[in-house]
């Protein structure tokens, strides 16, 4: 008799325990451009997708384990879903795809080994206490509407939701104020406005940004200047233009970056520092040193210019230190570098960690860390035609050749890379992708202690420095074990 009472007990827990699947889909304005190539259901449920210039996307809300079904109109011989250190396993019948879920993530679907037009599924955690429309402190942007903001100036202790199936088109702006939130699971465009940030906060504290899809940014995406205490979870960047960074972290501390998806034209995420507000030529400023930056469970996706995760070129800074990139997917670098460290100016840049971070596509090099003169170096050449003289045509896009004889000249504004870790990386499919590391010079401003532990090409660990393509000049104490 107990043991038949105690197989009760057990079966009830279990049903008290395994909840139902919940989805949550969002309709879309009227006017806004569907996908006709891709047709995406949620439980059976049509869930919209949206046509741009590089992809589709479809997202939503969900938990629990649900069915996701692809549909095309393209011939599907073959599918690939990344990042693929998610095992997900789908089948194709009948020209569809099926596959399920059961956690948030961020998904690329890539028909027939071509990665030209993805299809992108956004799957976000369901929202908790999501901002009332009645508050006063928060401006409500409903669903299924387009809204026309041209630029929003934000207030101290004010939220932004931006609710989902909601496009708000123009650019958000936040000048020295603190405990600000923009929120929801909608989108934010440039639309009109097409000389601006997409999102550009300045010396404030306290910063949530958090669910909202940024689509096609004109030039830097979403970019923390001079701010401190910032929170960035759960964002998803597709843009495509020239120059369209994913996230700058300019001058600012104490930043978390995590479950994100970025996708952009140059830099996905980057550290840079200078003081001052001044657009380009950038400010030659001295900014606040940068310290206590995490990102982590991350997507990256870096096109033709830039590079994906990157420290640099502008550091104009006593010290960078203490920046930790964990256990995140770099799906596609189509040139740059995967890991870069780009000193153009005088910082002290030490205490970096990648650890845990699977490289499924990196067409160009892998880790990249250098001191140099660049063209956006503070004593860089004034006259335009001497820096087209001097531009180097190398590994390194903006770098500038120093003469013979020129090095003492230039030496004074060049700065330090020390005690970089590199562990458990792993290259697992396409091109065997090289590496730099290189100082400005063999006596002060070498690159020194960088640690390469664990690093694997396409399933085997690499266990010195010619065997990873590494190339290394000016450089002391680089170990790979």
């Amino acid at each position: 008799m107990k043991k038949i009472i105690l197989f009760f007990c057990i079966s009830a827990l279990t049903f008290v325990v395994t909840a139902q699947p919940k989805v949550v889909l969002y309709n879309a304005p009227d006017s806004a451009i569907r996908a006709v190539d891709f047709q995406v259901k949620v439980n059976g449920q049509s869930c919209i997708a949206y046509l741009n210039e590089v992809s589709t996307i479809a997202y939503f809300s969900f938990e629990g384990k649900i069915e996701i079904e692809v549909g095309s109109t393209h011939d599907i011989k073959w599918v690939d879903i990344r990042p693929k250190s998610l095992g997900i396993e789908p089948v194709i019948k009948n020209n569809k795809i099926y596959f399920s879920i059961a956690k948030p993530c961020q998904l690329s679907v890539e028909l027939n080994g071509e990665s030209t037009r993805p299809l992108y599924i956004f799957a976000s955690p369901l929202e908790k206490n999501a901002p009332s429309r009645m508050d006063k402190n928060t401006l409500f942007f409903e669903g299924g509407k387009i809204h026309y903001v041209n630029t929003l100036k934000m207030q101290s202790n004010q939220t932004i939701y931006i609710e989902g199936g909601a496009i708000v088109r123009g650019v958000i702006e936040a000048d020295s104020v603190n405990n600000i939130r923009v929120l929801g699971r909608g989108i934010l465009e440039a639309g009109f406005v097409k000389d601006k940030r997409l999102m550009n906060f300045y010396q404030c504290e306290n910063v949530e940004i958090e669910g909202i899809i940024f689509l096609n940014s004109a030039t830097w995406t979403l970019v923390p200047h001079a701010c401190k205490n910032v929170v960035i979870s759960n964002i998803k960047i597709v843009s495509w233009q020239f120059g369209s960074d994913g996230i700058d972290l300019v001058a600012s501390s104490h930043v978390r970056v995590k479950d994100c998806f970025l996708r952009s034209n140059d830099d996905c995420i980057v550290v840079k520092c200078w003081g001052g507000v001044e657009k380009y030529p950038r400010s030659p400023q001295k900014g606040a040193d940068v310290t206590d930056i995490q990102v982590s469970n991350t997507v990256f996706w870096n096109m033709a210019w830039g590079n994906a995760i990157d420290i640099g070129f502008e550091l104009r800074c006593n010290q960078i230190s203490n920046i930790s990139f964990k256990d995140c997917d770099v799906i596609h670098v189509d040139r740059g570098a995967v890991f870069s460290i780009h000193n153009g100016d005088y910082a002290m840049v030490q205490d970096i960690l990648y650890e845990d971070i699977r490289v499924e596509d990196a067409m160009h090099k892998l880790i990249d860390i250098a001191i140099f003169l660049s063209q956006y170096s503070i004593d860089r050449p004034s006259d335009n035609a001497e820096r087209k003289r001097r531009y180097k045509q190398g590994v390194w896009d903006g770098v500038l050749h120093v003469y013979a004889g020129e090095e003492g000249i230039y030496e004074k504004n060049r700065g330090y890379i020390k005690n970089i870790t590199f562990r458990n990386i792993s290259v697992t499919d396409g091109q065997f992708p090289y590496s730099v590391i290189s100082g400005y010079d063999a006596q002060r401003h070498k690159v020194e202690n960088v640690l390469i532990e664990k690093l694997y090409i396409h399933g085997k660990r690499i266990k010195n420095l010619k065997a990873g393509r590494i190339f290394i000049e000016n450089a002391e104490n680089i170990k790979i074990k």
